[in-house]
């Protein structure tokens, strides 16, 4: 691969952080929540971020950089929040999908914006085919956490 531009590596570096903490997220929720459905989802949907984190890894290292290893101080915080919020509500799959989604929006956003700056072919053909899957995973856990909703209204 041609070596990637700054700003590009910059996005590609940003992505990776997100998806980092994105699997770490769904994989404390996994191990957290007592609802199998939702485990299986979030286990899923880690595994998925972790395929999308080594795939941004081989990218940048064909760039002749160095990924990074860690993810945001951001997400370290929405982890955190999710943590909390479980220990709050005693596991409440409502409350858990609230903040799923409200996470999913970030990861979707930030794929959004990468994909409106990235120009080199390869790297955006990655972006591309991941941000597909991104969009398909926050629709599935908006339409679940809908249909957690619908079963168990709130007064």
């Amino acid at each position: 691969m041609a070596t990637l531009d700054t700003n590009t590596v910059s996005k590609l570096q940003d992505l990776l952080s997100i998806n980092i903490d994105s699997q770490k997220g769904f994989q404390e929720a996994a191990d957290t929540t007592k609802d199998i459905s939702l485990k299986q989802l979030f286990t899923e949907f880690g595994q998925k971020r972790a395929h999308n984190a080594a795939e941004l890894r081989q990218v940048i290292m064909a760039a002749g950089e160095e990924p990074t290893n860690s993810g945001s101080v951001s997400g370290t915080l929405h982890r955190w929040w999710i943590d909390a919020k479980q220990a709050l509500t005693g596991n409440d799959a409502q409350s858990v999908l609230n903040e799923a989604e409200r996470g999913e929006d970030s990861i979707r956003n930030s794929y959004q914006s990468t994909l409106r700056d990235i120009g080199d072919p390869r790297a955006r053909e990655v972006v591309e085919r991941q941000f597909k899957n991104v969009r398909e995973g926050h629709d599935r856990v908006k339409q679940l956490r809908d249909s957690y909703r619908l079963k168990n209204p709130r007064g």
